[in-house]
């Protein structure tokens, strides 16, 4: 009998191309397998030593990389993308270590420059397509950051300020840009936001030339409003905006960690158009002769009151999407807010798909296994927005018949519903697998423990099949 994960697997990898009929069969063997057992590392995802051999060397295989396992998710991820109005791609890095002297093809991970004792690991640089209400829709794009291609083979980063944008890390804010831009996305409209780490005057340059939207908040108090580029500056964005009145407010959730799940916010708001000149050191020779004024419009959110002890949330953001209204304002800082389902989706790569207990021995097969769990990740945070959203409906759109019955008779003892249960309890059913325990006060289950929860609920509908049949 097909499960909804085998189901799955047949609709996202229907049209992926690896060379050879057998593999695309072993591939789906393998995702099977891993999507079950989330959370362990590919010994303990297969029953037997044949499944796990065939693991190895299916990932061991040269006659096709990572991009070809990404590629079939990627193209159902923008079908996806054409049926919502307006797509938010949600830009980060995240860093993986494998710090083994045996493992071969790494990369060094270390924030400042390298000493005596390097970390070992891989760069990984997402982008993840979440619609305006929170639901994650796939990866539009992948990219491990080669840092020893940038800094030699110590890997020291040095003096980035010399450097043209084209031989700096940071290129690969650029580059998603590029290729979510050669993506045919239809009619949606599509905003790229990013932490800190995009506030790059290249990337606000790259997006005016390839019509791109964006939403990326502000690193440092930058000048604005020069009017030729190498004038003394006169004015600072952040001592501008707080200049302004509040002009409007907001309450937002947002997430703490490792306190609460999430907290109340209130915020005030200020929005202004501002220019955006190139850094005084941008040179012609080194940066080209396209340095020009970027007119931007700036939004600063500002938290007066913030609970005790705890640090009040102050964004400030820059958006080439036009903002002359207070309402215009809000809505582009609240999906800003949603920039943190990012950091949610590598928490569960992290921890609830255990990437990093890997025993890989060489970097081009981590890479193919990194992609592989990615897309289990996505599948999982996919599962449980998916479950919060549509508690009210019945589960079967979610899950067969036979696993929503397996996971009613594991917690009540009455005779089958007529009609299939609510997405609601199998919500919460599927969190107690992971040790969430309930009770009437308690919210709903957390990721945590759906992923934990998903695992266990895997094994009893294997053992249910392996014994019922």
């Amino acid at each position: 009998m097909d499960s909804s994960i085998e189901n799955w697997i047949s609709s996202e990898f229907s049209n992926i191309e690896l060379g050879d009929v057998r593999l695309v069969k072993r591939f789906k063997s393998i995702m099977a397998g891993v999507i079950k057992k989330s959370e362990s590392n590919i010994s303990s995802s297969f029953a037997s030593w044949s499944e796990i051999k065939s693991c190895y060397r299916f990932i061991a295989n040269d006659k096709f990389d990572e991009k070809a396992i990404l590629s079939p998710h990627r193209d159902k991820t923008i079908e996806r993308i054409k049926q919502e109005p307006t797509v938010l791609i949600l830009q980060d890095t995240t860093y993986l270590e494998y710090n083994r002297a045996k493992t071969v093809g790494l990369d060094h991970i270390n924030r400042t420059a390298v000493t005596r004792n390097p970390i070992e690991g891989l760069i990984l640089h997402n982008a993840l397509a979440v619609t305006t209400y929170g639901v994650p829709l796939g990866l539009v794009e992948q990219i491990f950051v080669e840092r020893k291609s940038f800094h030699g083979a110590r890997a020291c980063r040095g003096s980035e300020k010399k450097k043209p944008i084209k031989d700096k890390e940071s290129i690969r804010w650029l580059n998603i840009l590029r290729k979510s831009n050669a993506l045919e996305m239809g009619k949606t409209k599509t905003i790229h936001i990013a932490d800190r780490e995009g506030d790059i005057y290249e990337l606000y340059q790259e997006a005016k030339l390839l019509n791109e939207n964006f939403i990326v908040r502000v690193k440092s108090n930058r000048t604005i409003n020069k009017v030729k580029r190498r004038e003394p500056p006169k004015e600072y964005l952040f001592d501008h905006l707080e200049m302004k009145k509040a002009q409007g407010r907001l309450e937002i959730d947002i997430q703490v960690n490792g306190k609460k799940k999430f907290r109340k916010a209130n915020l005030s708001i200020v929005f202004s158009p501002v220019s955006i000149p190139p850094p005084p050191n941008r040179t012609v020779n080194k940066d080209g002769t396209n340095l020009f004024n970027i007119e931007l419009f700036a939004i600063m959110a500002i938290e007066r009151n913030p609970p005790k002890n705890i640090d009040p949330i102050k964004w400030v953001v820059l958006t080439n999407l036009s903002v002359k209204t207070i309402k215009k304002a809000i809505q582009y800082i609240t999906w800003y807010s949603y920039r943190w389902n990012i950091e949610i989706f590598h928490k569960i790569l992290k921890s609830g798909c255990g990437i990093e207990k890997a025993q890989l021995r060489d970097g081009k097969k981590l890479k193919k296994y990194i992609t592989l769990k990615s897309i289990v990740a996505w599948r999982i945070f996919w599962l449980t927005r998916t479950f919060e959203r549509n508690k009210d409906r019945q589960c079967h759109t979610v899950l067969t018949k036979d696993e929503w019955t397996i996971l009613y008779k594991k917690f009540n003892q009455n005779r089958l519903p007529v009609e299939p249960p609510l997405i609601r309890d199998v919500y919460c059913w599927i969190g107690q697998l992971g040790g969430y325990i309930n009770r009437k006060s308690d919210l709903y289950p957390g990721i945590i423990s759906i992923w934990k929860g998903w695992t266990r609920f895997m094994d009893l509908i294997e053992d249910y099949y392996a014994f019922c049949g």
